[in-house]
């Protein structure tokens, strides 16, 4: 097994949702990690944080963690990120190990489908469960590759804003298809409103089979952190 690239690895940890910036150091042999160090923004749990961590280094470099090797440091509103890194860290996993309060349920993608309902165009319907709600969202296209990618993120848009009864408003600011580590992946860019709250987020998903479900998960993936309940209330997590 060839030795991993640090750098490498320490960018991709920081296209994670809530990841500001990471650090890993690797095993004596260079085939492994021997510690994580995050500094996150708060926008999600420590905990969560830790799995997505799992999920992303097993998937990009079939590499398994222990989950005790990373330890995670929130940015405080106003904080400087340089001055934090030259702090010495936490002792990996006390953090991440660490109680937090009740999470608002996430936004569960179930399925998608494209379909050709007329010649030329096409209709992407997206169904989504929140609390055990199933909802769906759709938009209309011209029928090409690259448009059903488009209407396939499209259409969780308008599902949130179905789910949110309009009290938030979304725009979906652009979606695109990079190469990492020998890995296609999909990055959306969605822009949110909630009262006076406006935020840019940014969600990425690996492409499997279907760049139309990578399409909904980079969505989701953005958006997850902002939206979290039916009626708007909650709408973003301090």
């Amino acid at each position: 097994m060839p030795s991993l690239d640090t750098d490498q690895i320490d960018a991709l940890l920081e296209t994670l949702t809530g990841v500001v910036r990471a650090r890993v150091r690797p095993s004596a042999n260079g085939e492994g990690l021997t510690e994580i160090h995050v500094l996150s923004d708060g926008e999600i749990a420590p905990k969560q944080i830790v799995r997505n961590i799992e999920t992303l280094l097993k998937t990009a470099f079939d590499l398994s963690i222990d989950h005790r090797i990373v330890s995670i440091a929130v940015l405080k509103e106003g904080a400087d990120v340089d001055d934090i890194e030259r702090e010495a860290p936490e002792a990996p996993g006390r953090e991440a190990r660490a109680e937090t309060p009740a999470k608002a349920p996430r936004i569960v993608f179930r399925k998608v489908r494209v379909v050709q309902e007329e010649e030329l165009k096409c209709t992407a319907y997206v169904e989504l469960e929140l609390d055990d709600v199933i909802f769906e969202g759709s938009h209309r296209d011209t029928d090409t590759p690259r448009a059903r990618v488009f209407s396939s993120a499209r259409a969780v848009i308008e599902a949130l804003e179905y789910l949110a009864e309009k009290k938030m408003a979304f725009y979906l600011a652009g979606i695109e298809q990079r190469s990492m580590f020998q890995r296609d992946v999909l990055v959306a860019l969605v822009e949110g409103r909630h009262l006076r709250e406006r935020r840019r987020m940014l969600g990425t998903a690996f492409v499997q089979d279907d760049p139309q479900d990578a399409a909904v998960r980079a969505v989701l993936d953005a958006v997850n952190r902002f939206v979290t309940r039916p009626n708007g209330n909650d709408g973003h997590r301090s």
